[in-house]
């Protein structure tokens, strides 16, 4: 098997509405673009390539033999497109060069994760008049669940922290910075857990798949079961009623 050929039909399948079908000559198959499979494919696979692709999870049938790229293969993608010291981390979100303000005062670049990239993605959606699909209200029901869902989602310290000072013998002792993380913690996920509890369920699935976990809306309606373009739809009704309920 060609790795390099590999590679590129997985990147690719990861352009919108790429698919991986048989070949008109039943000789393996191709990836189309945008599903259209009257055009030449980009890249060709054997049938053995594409179980072997299939086998390790990378792709995904989406019926009728066609294959589509899968949260795996996307991942994968992503980690060959990164710096090799940052393949691992670039596999859940890209990474960006961004200027930040150091303790001691200087204006340095570091590089990071982008924590607005799934945002402008919403804002990016259209209707069939070309018009933003999302208004301002429902981007920031979206915004906001996102950030309390990053906070819920920080790290406590595992075992003793041999560092902090000592928690007081009663309940008006002073406590630790590791107990402030926890309460922030807890705090944030219980207004997540409020928020989506607002929502009917295939509601509250949809907007923590695509808000939350960064699903893309036609990957979320195949695991669904959904008919195509409902995820949209149902996406929109759910983050205004959160929209309703700030």
């Amino acid at each position: 098997m060609s790795e390099r050929r590999i590679a590129r039909a997985l990147a690719r399948l990861a352009s919108p509405g790429a698919v991986l079908a048989p070949g008109r000559d039943a000789s393996g198959f191709g990836v189309y673009v945008k599903g259209d499979r009257r055009t030449r494919p980009i890249v060709r696979l054997s049938t053995m390539e594409v179980r072997a692709l299939e086998s390790e999870g990378a792709i995904e049938a989406r019926g009728d033999g066609v294959f589509v790229l899968s949260a795996a293969g996307a991942s994968r993608v992503s980690r060959e497109a990164a710096e090799p010291a940052e393949r691992f981390v670039a596999q859940h979100r890209p990474v960006i060069a961004r200027a930040v303000v150091a303790a001691d005062g200087d204006l340095r670049t570091v590089r990071g994760f982008d924590a607005d990239a799934p945002i402008r993605k919403l804002a990016s959606l259209r209707d069939s008049n070309g018009a933003a699909w999302l208004n301002q209200a429902e981007l920031a029901a979206a915004s906001r669940l996102r950030a309390d869902w990053a906070q819920s989602e920080v790290g406590a310290l595992r075992g003793s922290d041999w560092m902090a000072a000592p928690i007081g013998s009663t309940s008006r002792g002073p406590g630790t910075a590791q107990e402030a993380v926890m309460a922030r913690r807890c705090d944030a996920r219980k207004r997540v857990a409020d928020a989506l509890a607002q929502l009917a369920p295939p509601l509250q699935r949809v907007v923590t798949r695509v808000v939350l976990h960064e699903e893309g809306l036609e990957a979320m309606e195949r695991a669904e079961g959904w008919p195509a373009r409902s995820g949209k739809l149902a996406l929109k009704l759910g983050l205004a009623q959160l929209a309703a309920a700030l």
